[in-house]
């Protein structure tokens, strides 16, 4: 493989592990488990009363990971469950959960939008179309990997 093509890759490995520490930092110093904070980021994305296959698709966490985690918020008082129309389960964000998103996650969306606020227009949609790319190209690679039995 071409040396160049792997040094790129290993940068960009780097980097996509120090946007999941920067995120696991960020929880932590907000009081949150990883997933707590998915899952409340991903519902104030989403609005209140989404299904919780919709935060399991916005988050990339699994469903068991996701029900473990809202059943957790849900203790505490900051989630409630309702099933509505149909057989999906629906997070509703209680007043504690409200505030908690306040406070914890609307800051680091503030802070994700001024980032790319200091980015040109150009250099925005340039990010954007490249990450496309990479996982597109990517997700086609996985799905031709040859996968192990019994793993």
């Amino acid at each position: 493989m071409d040396a160049r093509i792997v040094r790129a890759n290993r940068e960009y490995g780097s980097l996509y592990r120090s946007s999941n520490e920067l995120y696991h930092h960020i929880a932590m110093k907000m009081g949150l488990s990883d997933s707590a904070f998915d899952i409340l980021y991903a519902l104030d994305g989403l609005g209140d009363g989404c299904l919780q296959k919709d935060v399991c698709a916005a988050s990339g966490m699994t469903k068991q990971t996701v029900n473990t985690s809202v059943h957790k918020l849900e203790r505490v008082g900051a989630v409630e469950l309702r099933v509505e129309r149909g057989r999906g389960t629906h997070l509703h964000l209680t007043e504690t959960g409200r505030k908690l998103v306040e406070a914890c996650i609307r800051p680091v969306v503030d802070a994700e939008e001024a980032a790319f606020a200091a980015l040109s227009p150009e250099e925005c949609e340039e990010l954007l179309r490249l990450t496309r790319a990479y996982l597109e190209h990517l997700r086609a690679k996985a799905e031709a990997l040859p996968y192990p039995e019994g793993w």
